[in-house]
Parts: C-alpha cells; sequence; structure tokens
C-alpha cells in the first residue's frame, strides 16, 4: 500500500524527493491544492472515498499516516 501512495504522491509533485519519513505537510510539499489532488488520487486508486472529517491534514503528514488512514477505511 505504501509504494502504492508514494506512486501517487511523485506523480502529483514530481520534482520533491519524497520517502516513507518525508513530512509532507511540514516540509510544504503538500499544500491546499496538493492535498485535494492526493485525496481524489487516492479514492480512484483505493476505491474508497474520505468522509469529510477526516480531510484534515494531520491525516496526511507522512505516508504511514496516510496507510493508517486507508487502513481504517477499507
Amino acid at each position: 500500500m505504501s509504494e502504492k501512495i508514494l506512486a501517487i504522491l511523485r506523480e502529483i509533485v514530481p520534482y520533491e524527493e519524497i520517502d516513507e519519513e518525508t513530512q509532507l505537510i511540514e516540509e510544504g510539499i503538500l499544500d491546499s491544492l496538493t492535498l485535494v489532488v492526493l485525496i481524489n488520487e487516492i479514492e480512484g486508486v483505493f476505491d474508497i472515498r474520505v468522509p469529510e472529517n477526516r480531510l484534515q491534514p494531520e491525516y496526511f503528514e507522512t505516508i504511514p499516516k496516510i496507510e493508517a488512514l486507508l487502513r481504517e477505511l477499507m
């Protein structure tokens, strides 16, 4: 799952070096626009819906946090 998330992130922000430990929000890799794109891509790839109460930046700070959210929603 983390490899798919990483592939999505690399597609959205191909100019950034990203790995499992990258602080996506804190390092400015994800802003409000790219976060919306990421959520849209995740919903399509994983065939899920991220509920409104989970559309907060803290759920998308790192790849492990995104993975934990997805596991919870699946």
